[in-house]
């Protein structure tokens, strides 16, 4: 299968599955980030305001901030940036994709 029909039936898959235009598609595809992708995708598909490449990157963002505020004085992080602070108060950790309750324990 030729490199540019693999890519348009990538960048079909994801429009359909997240409802998401062309140009955001194509920006999750170009994502840099392989994991970081599939979590952009993640936040497309959980929350009803979050519909574009951009809103996913700002929400992203704004989940590590809160992270980086919520645990600024633990200790037992050890140094693990692979998780942010959930709406519900929790930790998503992005190793294992679990929810824990304070951090990654992974």
């Amino acid at each position: 299968m030729p490199k540019d029909h693999a890519r348009k039936t990538q960048l079909a898959s994801l429009k359909t599955t997240y409802g998401v235009k062309h140009v955001d598609a194509i920006a999750l595809l170009d994502h840099p980030d392989a994991q970081e992708r599939t979590l952009l995708c993640q936040l497309i598909a959980s929350h009803r305001d979050v519909t574009t490449y951009r809103d996913a990157l700002a929400r992203h963002e704004q989940y590590r901030a809160a992270a980086a505020v919520f645990y600024e004085d633990w200790d037992d992080l050890d140094g693990c940036d692979c998780g942010y602070a959930t709406e519900e108060g929790r930790f998503h950790c992005c190793d294992c994709g679990a929810g824990h309750e304070y951090a990654c324990v992974c």
